[in-house]
């Protein structure tokens, strides 16, 4: 802005040039004509004169100085050549980009670039902040301090909150804001005072309080987080917080993110020092780690630690640690190769059960895996699988094993379909500790499986509903054989069962895991078909139809959970019958459902029906889920909804239902109430506790002052996007 006073400075220079003028006269200038100082400074008044001899020029009437992007205007304005000093009166206007000045009365110093103004308005318009001090000094700099100050994003008539200071300093180059003596003002109520507070200005990151957080939950009463955020470096920051409880005391977390060109990652940590409401350990804390490195384009290594001081923590406290399982807590260290073709890895991993009901996983103390897979030109396909892990689990048997599995085949894939045929053999050995007396401690175990997989692709011009494009149909034969081998003496380290799932009726074993090798004598018969639009990168229809066809029973089976025996083989000629059907009705309407249909029992084993409902410019969506599971014994109903309710109120929420138990399994919703420079969220979760008989409750409530950075809004994502289907964050959550 004071870059605008050398233009004054340069009239002065160029009227000195000229003839004399007695001091007692005045040289006019034309009235409402305009002065082109420079190709960069214009200066524009109603009427103006020079006094040469008291070097003062005068400017009168409308006044407006204009330089790049910067204005200014007043009634009149006066500039002392001598003193290097301009003033300016009436009603004075500075803009700058994003800032904005209105004042009474201004004086500019050339020499110092700096100003003085009373009497002040002003307005940060790149987010609406707004307010009025007593004076103010503005900088070249970008710098500016006020005193006796209000702040707000509210408009001027309408101040549901605002910051008042008895000095208020703002640095535009930091995007910060500084007050002293500050006192934050909601309505007619002061919440609290402040004898220093620091906050964002714009989205540029900065050290200071963040918005507090408030909850509530029958496990831990009344629950409120201050954060204080320290903006380290331009790589790396962190944030400290106390937390207090209103049943369990309080609590100190913390989290340390780092970002280098090799490596980036972030550390958690939180600790009820005096827990008021454990009968076991009074101290109980949650730690969290996670780091990834880029060595280079080949090397890569990952840990992710999470470690909890008790299965209960997440049920009594819940964490800001990224567990995305509810029975298991993740302790992973991994360091990965890959090239074109290949990809190898080490790995060591432990899972601390956080669920009581799951049993204690096994630890891979290490693992070392490769895998190589290249289909040449000539259509010869070479495959290698190897892994070498051991396992660790107290109390368990243990040991190591050597699994590798060699294949070969031919394969093509032409625009009218493709054919594939593998030779795989499997060798497995495995050397135990701790076993039972009488038991083996060194098993091997030699396979083979031979698969052939082809199926054709057709397509046809179609109209289908007035809509005009391409439909397929894509029928589809897998033949798989695999022998029997007695499995029965080999420990079931990581091996279960796969879910059942037409991707998963072309599977080469029915197990995960290498403990088990599923024999198989069995074709699988399937035809999928879909329709794309004229111009569309999705399919409008797909429909999938799956049936496997065994010829021999099927012998090799997991384990009785409570026995330890292996269960009865399974018999019958029929598999399950799959089909699975999706539709994209319109821009705003979808629907897809999943049925398996098991024809030796004549009965449904699963089932799953949903519609949706997706209006993206108007930010609705609602989905409605059936999903019946015989294998679970569950069939229940699944409502997610998010959409404005008026111009301010916004939804979004999850009910759960059993029709079995009819019960409610869980449920959460949230409502915001948003205008233009506030918004408070609120979020309800209720949801069956670990008897299965009672409820836990849990209440989320969050105000965000707008122009304070609106932080804070990423927790309540973070909940409702594990929470509610097909979330992913709005404008409003």
């Amino acid at each position: 802005m004071l870059t605008l006073l050398a233009a004054l400075l340069a009239v002065t220079d160029a009227s000195g040039a000229g003839s004399v003028t007695p001091s007692c006269m005045a040289r006019p200038l034309d009235t409402e004509g305009v002065i082109d100082v420079s190709d960069r400074v214009r200066i524009s008044a109603d009427s103006g004169e020079v006094q040469i001899d008291e070097q003062l020029i005068i400017f009168d009437g409308d006044v407006e100085i204009l330089k790049g992007s910067q204005s200014m205007h007043a009634d009149e304005v006066r500039y002392d050549a001598g003193r290097k000093l301009a003033t300016a009166t009436g009603d004075i206007v500075m803009k700058q980009p994003g800032f904005e000045v209105r004042s009474q009365q201004a004086t500019f110093d050339v020499e110092q670039e700096r100003a003085q103004l009373d009497r002040v308005s002003y307005r940060v318009t790149e987010h609406g902040g707004q307010g009025s001090a007593s004076n103010a000094e503005l900088r070249k700099s970008g710098a500016s301090a006020f005193n006796d100050i209000t702040y707000s994003t509210c408009p001027p008539e309408k101040e549901d909150w605002r910051i008042s200071a008895r000095r208020l300093e703002i640095d535009r180059q930091k995007g910060i804001g500084t007050a002293t003596g500050a006192s934050l003002q909601i309505r007619r109520a002061r919440l609290f005072t402040l004898p220093r507070f620091v906050f964002p200005i714009t989205d540029k990151r900065t050290s200071g309080f963040l918005v507090p957080k408030l909850g509530y939950s029958s496990a831990i009463g009344l629950d409120i987080i201050t954060p204080y955020y320290f903006n380290l470096a331009p790589n790396y920051d962190a944030t400290l917080y106390p937390r207090i409880t209103g049943r369990r005391g309080m609590a100190l977390g913390g989290e340390f993110r780092y970002l280098t060109q090799l490596h980036s990652g972030q550390f958690f940590a939180e600790v009820f020092p005096d827990d008021r409401e454990s009968t076991e350990e009074s101290t109980r804390y949650a730690i969290g780690f996670d780091h990834a490195s880029r060595f280079n384009t080949h090397l890569e290594g990952i840990i992710n630690y999470d470690y909890l001081s008790d299965n209960n923590y997440l049920e009594d406290f819940g964490t800001r640690m990224g567990i995305s399982s509810n029975r298991y807590a993740v302790q992973l260290a991994e360091l990965t190769y890959a090239e074109s073709h290949w990809h190898s890895y080490l790995r060591v991993q432990n899972l601390q059960v956080i669920d009581e009901e799951t049993d204690e996983a096994y630890q891979l103390m290490p693992q070392f895996g490769a895998h190589w897979y290249r289909q040449h030109e000539n259509g010869l396909i070479t495959r290698l699988d190897a892994e070498l892990t051991n396992f660790e689990r107290s109390n368990s048997v243990t040991g190591a094993r050597f699994d590798i599995r060699p294949a070969a085949g031919y394969g093509v894939n032409k625009p009218w379909g493709h054919f594939k045929s593998m030779l795989s053999g499997r060798y497995t050995s495995y050397r135990l500790q701790d076993v039972m007396p009488g038991d083996p401690t060194s098993i091997t175990r030699n396979l083979y499986t031979f698969s052939v997989d082809t199926g054709l692709f057709f397509e046809r011009r179609l109209d289908w509903f007035g809509q005009s494009g391409y439909q397929t149909l894509e029928p589809r034969l897998f033949y798989l054989y695999t022998p029997y081998k007695d499995q029965s003496d080999i420990p079931e380290f990581d091996t279960k069962l796969v879910d059942f799932s037409f991707a998963n009726l072309f599977r080469e074993n029915r197990f995960s895991g290498a403990d088990r090798v599923g024999d198989a004598n069995q074709l699988v018969l399937s035809v999928s078909s879909r329709f794309f639009g004229d111009g569309a990168r999705k399919e409008s229809l797909r429909t999938s139809l799956g049936q496997v066809f065994y010829f021999d029973d099927r012998i090799v089976q997991p384990n009785d959970p409570d026995t330890g025996t292996p269960l009865p083989p399974e018999t019958g000629e029929y598999g399950a019958f799959v089909a699975e059907i999706y539709a994209q009705i319109n821009d705003i309407w979808s629907t897809e459902s999943a049925v398996q249909w098991n024809f030796e029992k004549d009965k449904l084993d699963l089932g799953v029906l949903r519609v949706s409902y997706d209006d993206r410019q108007a930010d609705r969506f609602i989905s409605l889920s059936y999903k019946r599971d015989i294998n679970q014994d569950a069939e229940f109903t699944d409502l997610s909804f998010r959409f404005p309710i008026n111009d301010h109120l916004n939804a979004v929420g999850r009910w759960q239902y059993s029709l079995i138990d009819d019960v409610t399994l869980d449920f959460i919703g949230g409502l915001e109430y948003d205008t233009c420079c506030w918004s408070i969220r609120g979020v309800a979760q209720r949801y069956r506790d670990d008897s299965g008989n009672g409820y836990e409750t849990s209440l989320y409530l969050q105000l965000v002052l707008k122009g304070l950075g609106g932080l804070g809004k990423s927790s309540l994502n973070s909940l409702l996007s594990r929470n509610v289907y097909g979330y992913s964050g709005s404008e409003y959550f």
